[in-house]
This record gives structure tokens, sequence and C-alpha cells, in this order.
């Protein structure tokens, strides 16, 4: 599994680059500033270096040109920028030594396609993992099962739920909801669902103005994670006997 570092001061859209990645099949390291990112390159060979252009301590472009000057095992490490300025930053981003750069808030689909040309991706790798619901879980494969036929339910209801704060334009009840949609997701492993969740999130913090097309998008992946619960929990058949 291919080894990733995200770096980002932002606990929100931390949370969300780290859950994409997972969803893509990608072992994430997470760090908040140049100082943890410095430290986690020095002792881990990363496959990919995801980096915020402006970090509290030191600006992105300082902390890459820092691994790139040592002789850690992320040393030669392709790097990813992600900024949230408009205009010529990418390219000034690239002209600095970044690989490629990507807007912020970006949809999945869109860090998808940056992150195909520079590191080997499984997925999403599906709806649901089952590695992160068993740690939850305990390993306890009863628990988990119920706790996705909890969250199955919570599923049913959500798009009417959603339809209701945009109607009454309550985007605090909105952050509510979400946080709560959030932890149920993590509990039951539902990756690509946590990183939408993340992405709307981080809409809502903005104050973004195309938060009903985010909506569609957002509940489309509401639709196939409910599909993929009705998956898990149908069933098993039996194997016929030769």
């Amino acid at each position: 599994m291919p080894k990733a570092l995200v770096v980002e001061d932002n606990q929100l859209t931390l949370r969300f680059f780290m859950d994409a990645l997972a969803s893509f099949g990608i072992d994430v390291v997470g760090a908040v500033d140049g100082r943890e990112a410095l430290a986690a390159c020095t002792s881990t060979a990363f496959d990919l270096l995801l980096v915020d252009a402006n970090l509290p301590d030191q600006p992105g472009t300082a902390v890459l040109a820092a691994i790139r000057a040592g002789d850690g095992p992320s040393s030669r490490a392709p790097a990813i920028a992600t900024t949230a300025a408009d205009g010529d930053a990418a390219a000034r981003l690239r002209g600095a030594g970044f690989d490629a750069a990507v807007g912020k808030p970006v949809s999945i689909e869109v860090l998808r396609v940056a992150l195909a040309d520079h590191i080997e991706l499984h997925g999403p790798a599906g709806l649901l993992d089952d590695t992160r619901a068993a740690a939850s879980a305990g390993g306890d494969t009863g628990i988990i099962a119920a706790l996705r036929g909890l969250f199955a339910t919570e599923l049913d209801t959500l798009p009417d739920e959603l339809a209701g704060w945009v109607r009454h334009n309550d985007r605090n009840g909105l952050r509510e909801r979400l946080h709560r949609l959030a932890a149920s997701a993590g509990f039951c492993g539902a990756v690509a669902l946590a990183a939408a969740v993340g992405k709307l999130q981080l809409m809502l913090d903005e104050d973004s103005t195309d938060l009903d097309i985010a909506l569609t998008g957002f509940l489309a992946t509401v639709r196939a994670t409910r599909a993929a619960l009705t998956e898990f929990n149908a069933p098993r058949q039996p194997t016929p006997r030769r």
C-alpha cells in the first residue's frame, strides 16, 4: 500500500484530505505544520507529499525545499501543493519545486486526477473500509454488522433532513448534522462518505455559494454508501457442496 503525508494546519481540511486519500487505498499520515512534516520525512519513506502552501510556521515551499535538501527517505517523493490562492499561484508553486498544485476546496474527483500521475491508486478503495470498521469495533464482526445496520437507517432519513436545513438556510444546524454524520461514518469505515462530509464542511466554513451543487454530489455518495451497506448486510448464500 502506498504511503502519503498530508500537511495541513486546518483540522477540518486535514481530515478531508486524509479520508479522501484513504478512500483511494493510500496509507496516510497527517502533519499540522512544517516542523511535524520535516520530522515525519526524516524517519518515513513517503510515496507522495501533499503540502499546504501556507502553513502557520513557514511556507509550504520552504518545507519542500528542506525535504529536498536533506538525504531522508522522502527527499525525492513527488509533491503536490494545496492552495486557496487564485491567479497564478499554481504556476508559482510548480516553479518552486512542486510537481503539481490543486486549489481548495477541491472535489474528490479532481483530487484523484491530480494524484493519479504521481502515486498508484486503488480506488476509491470501496465505499466501506472493513479494516477501519474493525478497528472501531475491536475486531468484533457482530458489532460491525450492528453499527452498519444502524448507519443504514440513519442514511435513509438523511436526504430529507438535509433538505430541511437547506430550505431554512440553517447552516449551523447543517454543520452539527454533518459533525454527527462524520462520527458515524468513521465508526462504520464509510471512507468515501467521510471524505464527502469533510468537503461539505469545508465549503460551509468558507461560506461557499455553490452549496446546492455540492449537495447534489454529496447525496450521490450517500446513496452509493447506502447501497454498499445493503450489500454488506445481505445474507450470504451458502456455497453449494460438490
